[in-house]
This record gives structure tokens, sequence and C-alpha cells, in this order.
């Protein structure tokens, strides 16, 4: 995908068919992105129309680079591009077949024509001079050698690389010049997380110390501030990208334009002031008065636990004194308590709903939560209970499922039950549907077309009226014969006393094949026959008569920690999804926000 980031911080993407690399503005202000196959060689240079990759030079299945125009060039690698002063936009190509050999400097000119000019060692990177020239920055390890060169060219018409004098430091690697500076250029020391302005003579000016390590940079050419993409050492899950302003942070600050740590935090409050931790997943519930209840997976650190808190109709936030640990799953109300559930134990815990505890007490354990073995924390929805929910009359419901495991390394081989059943208030369990003798593994773990419909639920959902509504959410998985998780087939069931009606659902782009398509369901009491959806990336409403239908968001995969735009088009994560504080809206967590989706008619 290549993403795009629009002054005010909102990033958007174009998917792509094909993997690419190496994007560079040429002349005419076109974006060109290298494409290449899995498994094949050779890059196919194109530029985005309207997100879309027009081929303009290259052909797949090139090892040695070769010079011509549009589909008879061939390009074996496209490194380090970058656009100079005459319009060409200059790179580095390689014989694939040579490990050891020279790199060579070629053109690629707006028209698509491809022309190789000169051998230039490996280990080298284009850089554009205050002027538009070219020069290359050449580095060796572990010598520290370091030259820099420019591009020359003879009244023959031969080119040649001229070395430059420099103290250059050997761990600082060019990015640009540094706008409205003859002498200097940016410069980033990826091993110090830093950016500074640095003349050929070693000087520095002006260092910026960045919180992670840097992996790209890249200049502003109208403005001249340096992007910086950073991991951030706090969070496994993403990168964020940072501003070098001179003009407005003189002091060196490096300011956080999109990205991960973007309004995070842990603090009470209405409406702006409050700050969330959604990095690490949240579960929310609503109750009956529009409050909403959510907890985080962690709070400040690993194994800290969090505080639920609550947001009111009018966006107060607060804190409760009960707090859950990391480990455990799910936050539901019932029978005037709140419940959690302990993997670890295979015990539904409950703890006061007046908030005037802290602590969690044991209430029902039962071998239909049972998994084997025990993987508490599981990325993937694997064991004990999937779904703690409460009907309309305060009945509360609970699934599980199993997902066959067999060849991921990640986790161990998992095999359970999968039922749905209730838990009245006096902490009977009772099975529903679903066989609870029959145990699950992935050498027996029925074919797609065999298996009963309650195998698979991701989420469950209750409509009240004297004709009580059940919808329940599926992934279906499908699997190798060797009991290997391939992906998931989205479904959506409806039951209505003995009707059971199955709607296959579109799929949702999902960033990896084991990834659920739909999370989580939900209706409201005043649009019966109404449910909503919610993918990693979209709020969506279905209905028998339409279907499913887009609310906000896109549906496409997104990094996480983008800044918010406005609804829908821009809701870029959703994180959860619970009724609203009124009749016609949902609550949405996205990013690190929770916001307030008014429904259309």
């Amino acid at each position: 995908m290549v993403g795009r980031v629009s002054a005010q911080g909102t990033l958007s993407y174009f998917p792509l068919a094909l993997a690419a690399s190496s994007g560079v503005f040429d002349a005419q202000d076109r974006y060109l992105v290298a494409q290449f196959r899995s498994g094949d060689s050779g890059y196919v240079v194109s530029f985005l129309q309207d997100g879309t990759p027009v081929p303009l030079a290259g052909g797949f299945g090139a090892t040695v680079p070769q010079d011509g125009k549009g589909s008879a060039a061939r390009i074996a690698s496209f490194g380090s591009p970058v656009l100079a002063g005459d319009g060409l936009v200059y790179f580095l190509d390689r014989v694939v077949s040579d490990p050891n050999g020279m790199d060579t400097l070629r053109t690629l000119a707006p028209d698509g024509t491809v022309t190789s000019l000169l051998s230039t060692p490996r280990n080298s990177l284009l850089v554009v001079s205050h002027a538009g020239a070219i020069r290359r920055f050449t580095t060796e390890s572990p010598s520290n050698f370091v030259e820099w060169a420019e591009l020359a060219r003879s009244p023959s018409g031969e080119y040649t690389w001229n070395i430059l004098p420099h103290s250059w430091p050997a761990n600082v690697t060019p990015v640009a010049p540094v706008k409205n500076d003859s002498n200097r250029y940016w410069g980033v020391n990826a091993t110090s997380g830093t950016a500074a302005h640095y003349a050929l003579d070693g000087t520095r000016q002006l260092e910026w110390q960045l919180p992670g390590r840097v992996k790209t940079a890249i200049a502003h050419p109208l403005n001249g501030n340096l992007i910086v993409s950073v991991s951030s050492v706090n969070s496994a899950y993403g990168d964020a990208l940072y501003r070098l302003d001179l003009v407005k942070f003189l002091k060196s600050v490096p300011e956080l334009w999109v990205g991960l740590e973007d309004h995070r935090g842990h603090s009470d409050g209405t409406g702006d002031s409050a700050r969330f931790d959604f990095e690490s997943g949240v579960d929310a519930c609503t109750d009956t008065s529009g409050l909403l209840y959510l907890v985080t997976a962690e709070a400040t650190g690993y194994g800290a636990p969090a505080p639920i808190r609550t947001v009111s109709p009018t966006g107060q936030v607060a804190s409760l004194l009960l707090k859950r640990p990391p480990a455990y799953r799910h936050l539901a109300e019932a029978y005037g308590y709140f419940l959690t559930y302990d993997p670890a134990t295979d015990t539904v815990l409950r703890s006061p709903k007046g908030g005037a505890s802290n602590a969690w007490e044991p209430w029902v354990q039962s071998t239909y939560f049972h998994h084997f073995p025990p993987v508490p924390r599981s990325p993937l929805p694997t064991s004990g209970p999937q779904v703690l929910r409460t009907d309309t009359t305060g009945l509360l419901w609970f699934a599980t499922r199993v997902v066959p495991l067999s060849g991921i390394a990640e986790l161990p081989p998992a095999s359970g039950v999968s039922v749905i059943g209730t838990i009245s208030a006096t902490g009977q369990v009772q099975v529903v549907a679903g066989d609870p003798q029959l145990v699950h593994s992935a050498a027996n773990y029925p074919p797609l077309e065999q298996r009963p419909w309650y195998m698979d639920v991701t989420d469950l959902a209750f409509e009240g009226g004297s004709s009580p509504v059940s919808w329940v959410l599926c992934n279906r998985t499908v699997a190798t014969a060797e009991g290997k998780l391939v992906r998931y087939v989205p479904e959506l069931v409806r039951l209505e006393g003995g009707t059971r009606q199955s709607f296959t659902l579109p799929s949702a782009n999902v960033t990896h094949a084991f990834s659920l398509h739909y999370l989580q369901l939900c209706v409201l009491p005043s649009r019966p026959g109404e449910v909503f959806l919610s993918s990693a990336c979209g709020v969506y409403r279905f209905t028998v008569a339409k279907g499913l239908e887009l609310l906000a968001g896109q549906n496409q995969p997104t990094p996480v920690g983008v800044r918010l735009g406005a609804l829908p088009a821009s809701l870029n994560l959703v994180k959860f999804i619970s009724p609203g504080p009124d009749a016609n809206s949902l609550y949405v967590g996205s990013e690190n926000s929770v916001l307030r989706l008014n429904l259309p008619a």
C-alpha cells in the first residue's frame, strides 16, 4: 500500500496489487513506485494516477540492466532514487547475479526513457546538492570509510565522479539539503536517534533528539521540514512520523505529526482533556442509562492493571476504584455486577457495579469454558469464553470457539469445545447450542461445509420485542488438512424462535490471513431489524433488505495510530462499538479517542 499524509496529519492509503518500494516524485509531480512480483526478478516503475499505477518503464524478469524506453527498458534494482535539477530521476541499479560488483548510475526521463551513465561503488546513497547536482555518499563498514563525490560530465559527454573534500562523520546518513542554506544537509544518526544540520566539514547545528529508532527520513521540498519515521521504544505496534520544523520549533523540539503517541494518555476529564491508551486493546459495554464503561488491556506499563473508566453522555470521563489486570478478558455487566474472565483459572469473576469495591471475586468456574492447554492473552480467539453478553431480559450469555492452530509457531496447538450457553443470576450454567462432550482440535476440526454454525462465533447481539431475535457473528475458519489456519470466511446468522437464516458477508480487507474480518456486533432497541458490525477499519449496518452498508471509516487496513479526521471518511481504526448515549447513535473507540457516531435513518 502507498500512504499519503495531508498537511493536517490525515492519513489515507492506496492499495496496490503488487508490492512496491522506492517511491520518488518526478519532474511532472507524479509519484513513482517501483513494483515487483514475489519470486520474480526485475522492476516496473509506475506513476500513480488517482491511486492506480500506470507503467512508465521496466519489465519483470530483468536480471541485468538494459537501456530503452518504456517496457523495452530493464531495471534490476531501483535503488536510492532522487529527482535532480535537470528534471531527470537518478537511481542505482545492479546485476542481480553479481553480489560483489559495482552499481550502475542510471537516469529515468519523464517519458520513460532509461539511460545508464557510469559505474558506482556499492553502499552508495544518492543525494541532490543545493544546486540540483547529483552527489553520492558512500560508506564502508567496519572501516568507517566515508566518501563524497559529485557527478560531472566532460565536454565530450563522458560522466565521472569528482571526489569532494569533507570531514563528514561516518555514523551520520545525509538525507537532503537544508532549505535556504547553501552549505548544510539534514543528517540522521540512526543509532543515537538524532537528526541535525551538518556541513561537509563535519560541523553540526540544531540537533533534534527523537524518541526512538530512526527508520527513514525525507525533506519536504516546499517548506524544508524534515519528516522522520521513528519506531517508538515504548510500543511494538508501529511507527510515528515526526516533523522537524525550524520556523515553529527553534529550540529543536520534534513535533509529533502522525503516529502511535497521538492523543495517548490516561487522564480523566471532559472532551479533549480526557486521554486514553487503546493501543493494546480495549473492552467496553454500555448500560441502560447510556453510560459507557471501558477498560484497556494495559495501563502505564506491562503488567499494570488498568482502572475501569466511564464516559457519560455529556463526554465526562472518570475512573472507578476497580481495576482489571491485563491478563483478564472481557468487560460485561449483569445482575448488578461488573464481569470479566480469568483464562488462567477458567473462571468468570465479578465485582459490585456500584464501584465501591476494588477487588474481583471468583463467581463461576465451568469445564464448558475449558481449553487445552491454557493460552493466556492469546492474540487469536482460541480459548475460554469468546463472548460475554447480556440479552434484553438481563440474562448473561457466553460463547466459546476453537481455532485449529497446528503449524502456527507463535502459539501452541489448541483444542477445546465450541458452545453457546447462559449463566443465571445464581451462577447456573446451561448450554444452549453445541456439544460440551465433543473436544475439537486441529486433528479433528470439521471441514467448512460440515461445521456447525456455533463453532465459529465471534460475537452475539440480542433484540427484544414480542419475538426476540438473536444475531451471531461468525468468522468461519478455513483450514488445511494438517489443521493449519488459512483464512476466515465471515458470516452473519439470524435466529428467531426455531428459524435460522445465514448471510455471507463480503470480505473486509485485513492485514494478514489470520485477521478476523469483523470483530463486534451491536443492536439498539429503537432500531429493530438493524445490526451494526465493526471491522478493524469501519462501522457497518446490516439489514436483511439491504445487506451490509459501510457507515463510517474505510474498508482498508490502516496502520495503528493515525490522526483523526472528519467522520465518516477518515475514521481509520475501530477499537470497539457499543450502544450510544441516545437511541440513534453508537459509541466508537478509534485510535485513542471515544467518538459518538450519529446513525443515518
